[in-house]
């Protein structure tokens, strides 16, 4: 079994809060030595520049293209509905997932997301959106930023 069919095996069926499934996700992934191009990582971010952005995700998904000594960039599978996300995890990802990360700005551990949880792992709901308005976080649910933006 795949590590989504494990998460939503334990989880009985029953709905859960992302922060549930984000947290039985990162139980299960071990740790990255970083990001590396053409592997895949999940982590906790906060974007320095989130006003600037008409909403962001403080639990990216991205599979890793490039990086240097302060960024790294890559596709965030999440800007993607979750049964699209499959094609996120390749050179080939469709432009709106492509984003910059500050690496100062990871608030978490990496982890890596074995190659083998690719076709189905961006079925669990692990994204949490923001809008950076004066300052202030403001959550937005999913279905809204997929509904009008995505």
């Amino acid at each position: 079994m795949s590590l989504f069919e494990d998460i939503k095996e334990l989880g009985g069926g029953k709905a859960h809060a992302n922060v549930w499934w984000r947290n039985q996700m990162f139980w299960a992934l071990e740790g990255a030595d970083g990001p590396i191009p053409t592997t895949a990582i999940t982590f906790k971010y906060n974007a320095k520049f989130g006003e600037k952005m008409r909403f962001w995700d403080k639990y990216p998904m991205v599979y890793v293209f490039g990086e240097d000594t302060h960024h790294f960039w890559g596709s965030n599978v999440h800007y993607l509905q979750p049964a699209a996300r499959r094609i996120g995890f390749s050179l080939e990802s469709p432009p709106q997932t492509i984003h910059k990360y500050l690496r100062s700005q990871i608030l978490s551990p990496v982890y890596k997301i074995p190659e083998a949880e690719w076709d189905d792992i961006g079925y669990l709901p692990t994204e949490e959106w923001i809008s950076t308005i004066n300052g202030v976080n403001i959550p937005l649910p999913s279905n809204i930023v997929y509904k009008n933006y995505l």
